[in-house]
């Protein structure tokens, strides 16, 4: 058995070290000895606050990155001491997509080549045993940095997510401070044809977000939604999240989602994942828009298939804090809040 968060974040807390600048360092693979390091990097980066508990966990990594749910690239120095770090892990339900992250680089070492070089070995060398047809990535809103990096790798935005992520523990010159927005985009390895369902509301908007990933989709009319809906709630309790995915859209939607959006009462941030071929879709957005659900974007190939994300902010958002580096990624920007405007006036 795995030690506890708890244990593991009283583990990091006791232990802290310094790590000495200016170490020759070498960009490899993951090795089990590289677990503690990478433990105590994201304990440096984000405190106690990061919402994934195995990433404090080194016994659980090593069998993440065994198993081939996990695949990590590290920076690491002479003296095995861990300062930078590039992954793919299985966050999406597909099987053939995983998400690029947890892209950390140690402050000491931001001046040096390691965040290229993390991302070169990643985006170029995919593992072929983990049959992927795509890698989903995030980029940070509170600095451009990994959004420059991104853009050399990966499609146009494909959504925006507002505010998910608690304040950093430390803040660096010229970086936002408060909640962190998240960029999502993806790189498509394999693609294939999808006949998906238009939202009434968005009619106007999803093609347009298709056309700039260059992706082949038509859509069809809705057809009579299943008997039951499939779906559940993911709570991050660290970072006040919930997410609530649902697999097959039943009639019973309008219940089954109140049950569940009823459990994420005082969340930050929650979200909603509807799957974008699934018959009721047009009648799901508008009843989790009636909840103040707005838009978040599309996510490709989510379940093997494409999603919509939507999303719902306690309070303002702060927009001004969201740093954005491309022209695309800033009117992406503007369409999302202007549906947020446009559910918290109906609302």
């Amino acid at each position: 058995m795995t030690a506890s968060r708890t244990e593991n974040l009283t583990r990091l807390r006791q232990n802290a070290r310094p790590i000495a600048p200016k170490q020759k360092f070498v960009v490899d693979d993951f090795r089990p000895e590289d677990a503690e390091g990478i433990a105590r990097l994201f304990f440096a980066e984000y405190g106690e606050s990061f919402p994934v508990d195995n990433v404090y966990d080194p016994e659980e990594m090593i069998r993440l990155n065994a198993c081939g749910d996990l695949h990590q690239v590290v920076g690491r120095t002479e003296n095995g001491d861990i300062v930078g770090l590039y992954a793919l892990f299985r966050n999406p339900p597909g099987r053939r997509i995983m998400e690029a992250g947890s892209w950390i680089v140690h402050p000491a070492y931001r001046t040096t080549t390691l965040a290229l070089r993390l991302t070169l070995r990643l985006h170029q060398n995919i593992p072929e045993h983990l049959g992927l047809d795509a890698l989903f990535g995030q980029s940070v809103c509170d600095h451009i940095l990994t959004q420059k990096l991104a853009a050399r790798f990966v499609s146009p935005a494909c959504a925006l997510e507002i505010e998910v992520l608690e304040p950093r523990a430390q803040v660096q010159e010229g970086w936002s401070t408060g909640r962190i927005s998240l960029l999502d985009q993806i790189q498509l390895l394999n693609d294939a044809h999808q006949e998906l369902i238009l939202p009434d509301e968005y009619t106007n908007v999803l093609p347009g977000l298709y056309e700039a990933l260059d992706l082949q989709r038509s859509f069809v009319k809705d057809d009579e939604p299943a008997e039951h809906t499939a779906c559940c709630v993911n709570h991050a309790e660290a970072v006040s999240f919930a997410r609530i995915t649902v697999e097959k859209i039943g009639k019973d939607f309008a219940e089954t989602f109140a049950n569940l959006d009823g459990q994420c009462s005082g969340r930050h941030v929650s979200q909603l994942v509807l799957p974008l071929w699934q018959p009721g879709l047009p009648a799901a957005v508008s009843t989790a828009r009636r909840a103040g659900y707005f838009l978040g974007g599309i996510l490709p190939v989510w379940f093997d298939r494409d999603a919509l994300l939507l999303q719902r902010i306690a309070g303002d958002p702060i927009w001004d804090n969201i740093q954005l580096l491309t022209e695309h990624s800033q009117e992406f920007l503007r369409i999302v809040r202007a549906d947020w405007e446009s559910v918290r006036a109906a609302g």
